[in-house]
């Protein structure tokens, strides 16, 4: 590791797996605490859900929805919080179209690993980005201008959402 900014992201993954081996659900201690992502920056809270923009991303505006009950896959999701699910990627992929400019929005549903906790990561495509799932193996990097864009991703976010 040369770059200094992986210093801090292996040490977010030692908590992660130090927790992981005492049976903890990382996402649900983050969730109670902030503790495992300290620095991460939230776009939007809801008593369901939080939407916040990947600490290092793979591309500019790259969002992870974490659904806040535990739920370790969405099919383990009833009927009323599909709907909501689907509802809040819905309205975060066209903020990030209308916040961002980004002409598309991939989804994914990321739970895997020892304990599963459910979230939804967003992966905006721009104009001349190649297309297709190579999206979602990019090389990470540290977020640039992330107060910035959260606030832009926020404010598109909030208008959409109150009026769903």
């Amino acid at each position: 590791m040369d770059e200094a900014w992986q210093r801090p992201r292996a040490q977010v993954g030692a908590r992660i797996e130090a927790l992981t081996a005492q049976g903890i659900c990382y996402s649900c201690r983050n969730l109670e605490t902030g503790e495992v992502f300290p620095d991460q920056i939230v776009a939007w809270d809801d008593p369901a859900f939080v939407l916040v923009l990947e600490e290092y991303p793979r591309m500019r505006g790259h969002t992870v929805v974490v659904w806040k009950a535990h739920r370790s896959d969405f099919s383990e999701l009833g009927p009323e919080e599909q709907a909501q699910a689907m509802r809040v990627c819905c309205a975060a992929a066209r903020a990030l179209r209308r916040a961002l400019g980004a002409e598309k929005v991939y989804l994914n549903a990321m739970c895997d690993g020892e304990i599963n906790h459910l979230h939804f990561q967003l992966f905006p495509r721009y104009p001349g980005d190649p297309i297709g799932s190579r999206r979602f193996v990019l090389p990470r990097q540290p977020a640039e201008d992330a107060p910035a864009t959260a606030a832009a991703v926020r404010a598109a976010f909030g208008a959409l959402w109150r009026g769903a």
